[in-house]
């Protein structure tokens, strides 16, 4: 469950301008003050304890909402694992984090108060350590809450999953349950009624409210529907019916829920909590609380039903596995009780001998057990039939959707190959070709060897703007572009100083420096930010040696520079290890030299670090073979149309949500063309 949304982050769509929930919501980030004006602040507090196993994806997605004006406030609850290291290193990352270190462990609801106390923005919201909320969470929340004024909190569809990233089930308030507009009781009578509008105490709310509020929190089994009890009779609820947030469902939290939940003397407390909360709130208008009799009624109905739930599903079982509903089966057993009281009251008064009230009671008992299991095998059969039906059907679109990978694989393969087949028919027949067709034909067959390797290998194309929502606001020297050489790596060394700028690293590692080209645009780019480069000594080829660095040579980038010469096999990562925020491999493209060069880059990594490596390309066969062996166990992401790859500590590759890119005419036309063969160069 810790790389879901790493792997997930948005798969919403933009809005479009004629979306009205988008209306006034602030989504291009920016870090002038000035553009902020019609941004209100918004604060994000983040109580954790002990939770450094999650901590990290959750941190991520916070700091990439793509609201520019919030800041989070993170209070360490005295943890025990390595939670405040974590905090620590995502505070020095991003100016907006505030770490609040506790001294001693004050409970759950103290350190929700704390977060909530130090927040001095008009909107608030809590978080949890092993959820993960989509970029747009805030964005999308915020303009529902501001067209309505009588709303005090807003919040969005749920998917719940469990800790091994399976789907649980997923929470809208659509339909009937829709609380927009709807009045208190309306509110008060759904959520005692057992719907999961506890979960809008993970919404977006106005500070204010919630801090009066917040007072009065129930600290009993539960205590979390009872809070949102009281806001539901203090204020009005919006809803934005989009998927924004992905919750941890713990199955081992919801049984021992129920558990404690039928101990003697816990439903009394629940009630006498409500009752307390609901009297002495300052938020709940009186005349609201006059409605506090009926809500106690149904709360303990609620209660009775939560109570009991063990039992209740036992019937349930019962009844499913007769195909009856449970409403059905009690009636049945009623009426069975029913007729049992009346045969035994006419035993006893003698009216009928105990035997015939026997057999009158024991026949029609079996009579209609033996309906019942005949009406059972029956629908069951039918049931049968009808599943291996779905079964088969199943199966065969299976096999279709199979067949119909391959066929895309071999479309695409025989686009590469029959794209210059006089060329190919030619060789075949007598080898009469001139040494350039020879050179087009064999340079075509490494593409399309490229092309099976990169299929067969764990790697992820994506865009790079997919990978790291709002990169595109970074600025890039264009000398970065490399224009006079000639080469066409031009989109790759912009990607490769916009990532080390948009992740903000503050010491980069470079393996092959050569002429310093990337070596130069990485400083130069991070002005803070250190820049260590490896290559080999200029003894070992006296020509090159001239050329080693000479891009910054002499420049003030120079400064925060440090070369390193030595070969890369005989590099001892010891004093530099766990250092660096991010690693670029560029140095030789054999297989074991690259092999050398990854292993090296993982020991020279940052926990949360970002490795790059350049010329994953057709031409460079050993360090493409190497890729589709090392990325069966680490998988990574290849930008789409350069010769980068990527590797983002923490983040599951496959799993990853991406963000979303903006609508074009390119895209829509790649998206309808499935069989258009990308461009590939170095090759």
């Amino acid at each position: 469950m810790v790389e879901l949304v790493k792997a997930e982050l948005d798969r919403s769509t933009p809005a479009s301008a004629g979306d009205p929930g988008a209306q006034g919501a602030c989504v291009k980030p920016t870090s002038s003050r000035s553009d902020l004006a019609g941004c209100p602040l918004v604060t994000i507090g983040l109580p954790v304890f002990n939770g450094a196993a999650t901590l990290g994806a959750a941190l991520e997605t916070l700091v990439q909402q793509d609201y520019p004006n919030l800041q989070i406030i993170v209070s360490d609850n005295a943890s025990t694992d390595g939670t405040l290291a974590i905090c620590e290193r995502f505070a020095q990352r991003d100016a907006r984090i505030r770490l609040i270190r506790k001294p001693v462990n004050e409970g759950a609801v103290a350190n929700f108060r704390t977060v909530l106390d130090a927040a001095d923005s008009p909107y608030f919201m809590w978080a949890a350590a092993d959820d993960y909320w989509y970029p747009r969470f805030i964005s999308r929340l915020l303009p529902a809450l501001e067209n309505d004024p009588a709303a005090g909190v807003a919040m969005c569809a749920v998917d719940r999953r469990l800790p091994d990233g399976s789907v649980f089930d997923t929470i809208r308030f659509s339909g009937d349950k829709d609380p927009n507009g709807k009045g208190h009781l309306w509110l008060l009578s759904k959520i005692l009624s057992g719907a999961k509008y506890n979960l809008f105490i993970y919404g977006l709310f106005r500070t204010t409210l919630l801090q009066r509020a917040m007072r009065y929190f129930p600290e009993v089994l539960g205590g979390d529907r009872q809070f949102i009890c009281q806001m539901a009779l203090a204020c009005r609820f919006a809803y934005v019916d989009e998927i924004l947030l992905t919750r941890t469902h713990q199955t081992k939290n919801a049984g021992a829920y129920l558990e404690e939940m039928a101990r003697k003397g816990i439903l009394r407390q629940q009630l006498l909590s409500l009752l307390t909360m609901v009297l002495r709130s300052n938020v709940i208008p009186w005349w609201r609380k006059l409605c506090l009799p009926a809500a106690l009624l149904k709360y303990l109905a609620f209660g009775i039903r939560q109570k009991h739930s063990v039992n209740l599903n036992m019937i349930k079982n019962l009844a499913r596995a007769l195909y009856l509903s449970p409403r059905s089966f009690l009636a049945l057993i009623a009426v069975f009780f029913a007729a049992g009281l009346v045969a035994w009251r006419l035993a006893v008064t003698g009216v009928v001998s105990t035997e015939w009230s026997l057999g009158a009671l024991l026949f029609p008992g079996l009579l209609v057990a033996a309906v019942l299991l005949l009406r059972r095998w029956i629908i069951h059969s039918q049931k049968s039939v009808a599943r291996e039906v779905f079964d088969n059907a199943q199966e065969l679109r299976r096999r279709s959707d199979e067949m119909q990978k391959e066929m895309q694989k071999e479309m695409r393969y025989l686009s590469d190959t029959l794209l210059h087949p006089e060329l190919v028919a030619s060789r075949e027949k007598g080898n009469l070709l001139s040494n350039h067709a020879v050179e087009r034909v064999e340079k075509h067959s490494k593409v399309v060897a490229f092309v099976r390797n990169l299929e067969e290998s764990r790697i992820r194309e994506v865009y790079l703007q997919e990978l790291f929502p709002g990169i595109e606001a970074q600025s890039v020297p264009i000398g970065a572009i490399n224009e006079l050489t000639g080469h066409a790596n031009k989109t790759d060394m912009l990607y490769v100083t916009a990532v080390a700028k948009h992740v903000g690293a503050a010491k980069m590692f470079e393996f092959g420096t050569y002429m310093g080209r990337t070596t130069f645009h990485l400083a130069h780019n991070n002005p803070a930010g250190q820049v260590f480069t490896l290559n080999l000594p200029p003894e070992h080829d006296p020509r090159y040696a001239p050329y080693l660095g000479v891009l910054f040579k002499g420049r003030e980038e120079e400064a925060r520079i440090t070369q390193v010469h030595s070969d890369s096999r005989e590099f001892d990562t010891t004093p530099y290890r766990q250092q660096f925020d991010f690693v670029f491999v560029d140095g030789d493209h054999s297989y074991e030299l690259v092999k050398n060069d990854t292993r090296k880059a993982f020991e020279l990594l940052k926990p949360g670090g970002v490795i790059m490596w350049h010329d994953y390309a057709p031409k460079s066969d050993g360090l493409v073979r190497f890729f589709k062996e090392f990325s069966q166990d680490t998988p990574l992401f290849r930008i789409r149309s350069t010769c980068l790859l990527v590797y983002i500590d923490g983040v599951d590759v496959m799993k990853r949500e991406l963000g979303s890119l903006p609508r074009s005419l390119e895209l829509e036309y790649r998206q309808s063309n499935p069989y258009l063969v990308e461009s590939l160069y170095h090759s």
